[in-house]
């Protein structure tokens, strides 16, 4: 009765775009945190939350969680 999953999230606000070291992805990455309304890391925990609630029998094996402005 092991449950496995997979998280997929889009474009979170994290520190990630400080440690990229190629300026124009760095770059892309800033101007989508600037320009769209990303995911904060409340939104993936409620996810895993969500997921982790689930009764026993049900296992959702994978969820892809994205900002609403960000194209696929």
């Amino acid at each position: 009765m092991v449950r496995v999953a997979t998280i997929e999230p889009g474009m979170v606000d994290t520190e990630l775009p400080d440690h990229v070291t190629d300026p124009d992805v760095s770059k892309l990455m800033a101007d989508l945190i600037r320009d769209i309304d990303v995911l904060q890391s409340a939104d993936v925990a409620e996810t895993v939350a969500f997921m982790a609630a689930a009764p026993r029998h049900v296992n959702l094996t994978e969820i892809t969680i994205l900002p609403t402005a960000q194209a696929i």
